[in-house]
């Protein structure tokens, strides 16, 4: 594989000197390199005719929030400066993978990501990856590393300070022209009740596991009427966790937001219920009055709805793969989030 990148390096990027290649992680469909410590190279594992894998033709190896289930690429490794390598979907919100063997799919997949960055640096206000070629006969995306480390790893000392930068890069994404930007990805409308009934299924596997109090919290919130559907639906990151928010931990700042695969015409008040899971109350609050997009009454009562059923995932997720910190932390806010 290293003599393979290496070969696409010197087609791409003439002269590029190749002094050390690192294999970040891998999922179903794509796998993650470092270059000189400075550049991603995202591969897909599709092939004429079989995925290749180093662990077995359909191993998908896993370190992230949603990574067994789930698509795309998990990192085994601190994925700090990395860009949009480390990769996460929610199994309700999931896209239908890329077929294996499919070559033709393999590089529109590519193509439409590329193109999808491409427009979503000239939108956002914070730095994303931005892709210094592109090679759809290999499945590859390459680009430069951002700065920053992933905030689920590495909390800053004062997360307050990013919600003013958070509230405008929603605002910004959430204005984007949805004519233009439906054309790079899907529309994601999944029923919140079909959301509810994943939730419920979440719960009975980490009840016992909850003191009776917040098995109380739970089972209200389960019990209570679903929110209505949301009735307009913008451009989004859907999926705006922790971890794919880079961030200078002394400064406590924001330096780039990846993971772009989830992105869809979807329910902005998803968006902002990871940063209430994450990040909590505090941080939301600040962040939603930065924030210039519609936010009324219903939904808030929906980013509430989409912050629990995802908490109750993480939790469930975290148990059943014994990934321990995305468990500890989603039973560490598991009170607030459902008080």
């Amino acid at each position: 594989m290293t003599e393979r990148l290496i070969r696409l390096l010197a087609r791409h990027l003439p002269g590029y000197e190749v002094r050390s290649v690192e294999r970040l992680g891998e999922g179903q469909d794509n796998a993650a390199y470092e270059i000189n410590g400075e550049l991603v190279i995202r591969q897909s594992k599709i092939d004429d005719s079989a995925p290749y894998n180093d662990a077995g033709p359909h191993s998908d190896t896993a370190l992230h929030r949603d990574a067994a289930p789930r698509d795309d690429t998990t990192i085994h490794c601190d994925p700090a400066q990395h860009g949009d390598a480390v990769q996460h979907s929610d199994p309700a919100r999931q896209r239908d993978p890329v077929p294996h063997g499919d070559s033709a799919s393999r590089a529109e997949a590519v193509r439409r990501e590329a193109a999808l960055l491409v427009v979503v640096s000239e939108v956002s206000p914070l730095p994303v990856p931005r892709p210094i070629f592109v090679d759809e006969e290999a499945g590859v995306l390459a680009y430069r590393k951002l700065p920053g480390r992933p905030l689920n790893l590495h909390p800053v000392r004062e997360p307050a300070r990013l919600a003013a930068p958070l509230g405008d890069f929603l605002s910004r994404l959430h204005a984007a022209p949805v004519k233009r930007m439906e054309d790079l990805v899907p529309r994601d409308a999944f029923p919140l009740r079909g959301l509810r009934e994943e939730a419920e299924g979440d719960y009975e596997e980490i009840a016992d596991r909850l003191p009776a109090e917040e098995r109380r919290l739970v089972e209200e919130f389960l019990a209570a009427e679903v929110p209505p559907d949301p009735e307009t639906l913008t451009f989004c990151h859907n999926d705006l966790g922790s971890e794919h928010l880079l961030v200078d931990v002394e400064a406590s700042a924001v330096t780039g937001v990846v993971d772009w695969t989830d992105a869809a015409i979807a329910d902005p008040a998803y968006d902002l219920a990871l940063v209430y899971r994450d990040l909590g109350p505090e941080v939301y609050g600040r962040t939603l009055a930065h924030y210039q997009g519609h936010h009324d009454d219903a939904d808030h009562e929906r980013m509430l709805f989409y912050a629990r059923c995802a908490l109750l995932e993480d939790v469930a997720y975290g148990l059943r793969t014994g990934i321990r910190p995305y468990a500890e932390a989603g039973l560490a806010h598991l009170g607030r989030t459902f008080s």
